[in-house]
């Protein structure tokens, strides 16, 4: 899974850089790495999207709303997570 956290890093930093650019081909990028990226996402466990959480939350303000929606995401992806469910 370290691998997949990896390529998601380099994913969200290249949104990043594509999103910020003068350049209108590149900006029009970012919509080809938004799909890729949801793509790696679905296929990380809970406890990988709480801890991804934290690199979304370093963009927030701690006063802001989505800091606290994102905030109480991550905990509770953390803590389904860690229960163990029964088998139906």
């Amino acid at each position: 899974m370290e691998h997949l956290a990896v390529t998601i890093r380099g994913l969200i930093e290249r949104q990043r850089q594509f999103a910020s650019s003068a350049d209108p081909v590149e900006r029009f990028r970012t919509i080809w790495l938004t799909a890729l990226l949801d793509q790696r996402l679905s296929e990380c466990p809970d406890r990988q999207i709480g801890r991804l959480m934290d690199l979304v939350q370093e963009r927030l303000g701690i006063l802001e709303p989505e800091f606290s929606i994102s905030e109480h995401a991550k905990r509770r992806l953390l803590r389904s997570s860690a229960t163990v469910r029964p088998k139906r």
